[in-house]
């Protein structure tokens, strides 16, 4: 049995991951651990393994645990996996856009456990974890609040490094505003990272808002 691993970052967490990992599948390779940003697969018959990637970022651990647990019970197969998605001390992370307990995670706890990676064999049947409309709308737009937290953390961080750099360049600390301005270059980067998945789940949205009034 062949197998490999796979060093990647997924800004579009939720879709992209999806599609890559059912990718993976159909060219005979299963999932069998996840790193925080590693995959590693076994080889099997293309197609026999199909995957889901659910939110549950939002949640306290205990629940997200327990949901794990009844997946499980299901006979699919899940996975952790992290997405860095808040604001992190040490080994406390802040989610300002989750609920209640959910908000603060700690190690080991939630802490990297952003996601669960949920994995069926294949029975010719389509394979969601949410197809009730409401439920989908619900998801993404928690999904779409995370993504604007990232992205907006980035671009406030931008216009702080640039505000440095001025004052920087202003006192004649050309070096100091060299570092300043490198680091709004990494913060423009990671920003525009996050806004591409967010204009996909928005769309997403709008249309799914657009069919839920149409079925009203």
């Amino acid at each position: 049995m062949s197998k490999k691993k796979i060093y990647r970052y997924f800004f579009d967490f939720l879709d992209g991951q999806t599609e890559w990992l059912n990718e993976m599948a159909s060219q005979g390779w299963r999932l069998v651990k996840c790193g925080q940003l590693s995959y590693e697969f076994e080889s099997c018959d293309p197609g026999e393994t199909e995957y889901a990637v659910e939110f549950v970022a939002h949640k306290a651990y205990s629940e997200s645990k327990k949901y794990k647990d009844f997946l499980d019970t299901l006979g699919y197969k899940t996975f952790y996996k992290n997405v860095n998605v808040g604001i992190a001390v040490g080994k406390v992370k802040w989610r300002p856009w989750a609920e209640g307990k959910g908000q603060i995670v700690t190690a080991p706890g939630g802490y990297f456990k952003e996601l669960l990676i949920v994995e069926k064999q294949r029975d010719g049947n389509p394979f969601e974890l949410h197809t009730d409309l409401t439920d989908k709308l619900s998801l993404y737009k928690r999904v779409r609040k995370s993504c604007i937290w990232s992205a907006g953390s980035m671009f406030a961080l931008l216009i702080m490094c640039l505000s440095y750099a001025v004052i920087n360049l202003t006192s004649g600390a050309y070096l100091g505003a060299g570092a300043c301005l490198f680091a709004a270059a990494l913060c423009a980067a990671y920003g525009a990272f996050w806004a591409k998945p967010l204009r996909r789940i928005s769309a997403k949205i709008r249309t799914w808002e657009e069919e839920s009034k149409t079925n009203a």
